[in-house]
C-alpha cells in the first residue's frame, strides 16, 4: 500500500493490487480519504501609529527587534518598499507567535495600499497589497444655512468631500455667494475597512439648486475619456477657474472703473478683483498657459502673469512668494504662488486681473461665459443618456428632509 499527503488537509490511502503481469495497479474502489486538521499558529498582533519625530528603528526597537534584525529587514524589503520612508500617523502592525517569534509585519502606506512582510528562508520578504474595501453607495441631501462647508460638516462629513465637490462645481457655482435655503443632492461612494469608514470613493452625481437655477454633474467613463458632464453632455470643466484658489475666497474689492484707493486716497480704476485671504494661502493658475513674467512690479508687488493658449493673460499680484519662473508651463489648478501683501497693500490679499486677446482688462467674471470643455463623444452619447437618466431619477427620489438627509442608496 502506498501513501500520499497533500497540503489541503487530506490524507489519501491508495490500495494497490497485482495484475496478471505481476505489475501493481491502482484499485480505485479501495481508495480511502481521511480528513485531518492543521492548526493555524496563534499570532498576537500589536498595532501602533508612527509618531512625529520618531524613526522606524525606534518603533521596531520598542517592539523587540534587534539592531541586526532591523538592518536586514530594511535591506531585504527595500526593492519592494523603502521602510525609511515611513510617515507619522501611519499604522504599523507587528505579529508574533506566542513564543515571541516574528510572524509578519504590515505598514499602511496610504488609504489604498499596504506593505506586508514575512520571514521566509532566512530572509524578509515584502509584498504590496491593495486594501479590500467594502464600497457603500450613499445618497445625501442638504440645505445650506450659512455655508456649504458648515452644512456638510454638520452631517458628519469630512473636508475631503467638500474639496471633491468644489472641484466638480467650481466652474458653475460661486461659493462666495451661496445663500441660505440653497440645496444640494449627492450620490457618492464611501469606502469601509473592517467596518470603519476610511475614505470617499467617487461622486457619481450632483444636483445643486441656487437662485440662478439647477446644476447637474454626472460622472461618465468610456474607452476614450472620463470626467464629469452636464445633463446635455457638455463637460463641466471650463477654460478658466472661477477663482484662482482651491476654495473661493471672500471678495474684498470688485472690478471697477472708479474705486477709492485706500492708500493713494484718490479715485482710480481697479481693473481686477481683490480676494481677501490669509497670508500664505496657495494661489492657483486659473488655466493652462506659459508664465510670461514673475517678479517685482511697482505697486503690484510680487506679480506673476500667465499667457493662455486662447490669447488671454491673467495676472496675480501682491504675492508673498512666487513658485514659478518666466517661460515655465503651468496647468490649470497648479500652484504659482502664495497670498501676501507686497507692493501697495494694506492687508494680505490677491489682486487678480484678466486681459483679453487685444490686451484690454476685463472683469474676470466674463470668463465664466467661455465655452465649456469638450463634451461626450458622439459614439458614446446614447450610453451617457442611459446613465444620466438613471442618476437623475435617483437624485429626484432623494427626500428633501430639512436640514439634511443621509441614507444608503436604494439600488446598491
Amino acid at each position: 500500500m502506498g501513501v500520499s499527503v497533500v497540503g489541503f488537509g487530506l490524507l489519501f490511502f491508495y490500495a494497490f493490487s497485482s495484475n496478471g503481469d505481476g505489475a501493481d495497479v491502482l484499485d480505485g474502489e479501495n481508495m480511502v480519504i481521511c480528513h485531518f486538521e492543521v492548526d493555524e499558529p496563534q499570532v498576537e498582533r500589536v498595532e501602533s501609529l508612527i509618531q512625529a519625530n520618531s524613526t522606524l528603528q525606534e518603533v521596531l526597537f520598542d517592539s523587540g527587534f534587534t539592531a541586526g534584525q532591523i538592518h536586514y529587514l530594511v535591506q531585504d524589503v527595500k526593492p519592494v518598499y523603502d521602510l525609511n520612508r515611513v510617515m507619522p500617523g501611519h499604522r504599523l502592525i507587528i505579529g508574533r507567535l506566542v513564543d515571541g517569534t516574528f510572524h509578519d509585519l504590515e505598514y499602511h502606506i496610504d488609504d489604498e495600499e499596504y506593505l506586508r512582510v514575512k520571514h521566509e528562508s532566512d530572509q524578509y520578504v515584502g509584498s504590496l497589497h491593495k486594501h479590500d474595501f467594502e464600497v457603500v453607495v450613499r445618497e445625501l441631501y442638504g440645505e445650506v444655512e450659512s455655508s456649504l462647508w458648515e452644512t456638510l460638516v454638520a452631517q458628519g462629513e469630512r473636508p475631503q468631500l467638500i474639496e471633491s465637490l468644489h472641484q466638480i462645481l467650481q466652474w458653475d457655482i460661486d461659493f462666495t455667494a451661496i445663500w441660505p435655503k440653497e440645496s444640494f443632492k449627492l450620490i457618492l461612494e464611501k469606502k469601509y475597512l473592517d467596518g470603519k469608514f476610511v475614505k470617499y470613493g467617487e461622486i457619481l452625481a450632483v444636483q445643486f439648486v441656487n437662485r440662478a437655477g439647477t446644476y447637474y454633474a454626472f460622472l461618465f467613463e468610456n474607452p476614450q475619456s472620463r470626467g464629469y458632464y452636464h445633463e446635455n453632455g457638455d463637460g463641466v470643466r471650463r477654460p478658466f477657474l472661477r477663482a484662482p484658489f482651491a476654495f473661493d475666497r471672500r471678495i474684498t474689492s470688485r472690478f471697477s472703473h472708479s474705486r477709492y484707493h485706500p492708500i493713494l486716497k484718490e479715485r482710480r480704476p481697479h481693473l481686477g478683483v481683490d480676494y481677501g485671504a490669509p497670508r500664505g494661502t496657495p494661489v492657483l493658475a486659473s488655466a493652462d498657459g506659459i508664465v510670461i513674467s514673475a517678479g517685482r512690479k511697482g505697486g503690484f508687488g510680487n506679480l506673476v502673469r500667465v499667457r493662455h493658449p486662447n490669447g488671454y493673460v491673467t495676472g496675480y499680484a501682491h504675492l508673498s512668494r512666487m513658485d514659478v519662473r518666466r517661460g515655465q508651463r503651468v496647468k490649470q489648478g497648479e500652484r504659482i504662488g502664495r497670498v501676501g501683501s507686497t507692493g501697495l497693500s494694506t492687508a494680505p490679499h490677491l489682486d487678480y486681473r484678466v486681459q483679453n486677446r487685444s490686451g484690454k482688462y476685463i472683469n474676470p467674471k466674463e470668463l465664466a461665459s467661455l465655452p465649456s470643455d469638450k463634451g461626450v463623444e458622439k459614439e458614446y452619447f446614447n450610453q451617457f443618456v442611459l446613465l444620466r437618466d438613471d442618476l437623475m431619477g435617483r437624485l429626484a427620489s432623494i427626500p428633501e428632509v430639512e436640514p439634511f438627509l443621509s441614507r444608503t442608496s436604494r439600488t446598491d
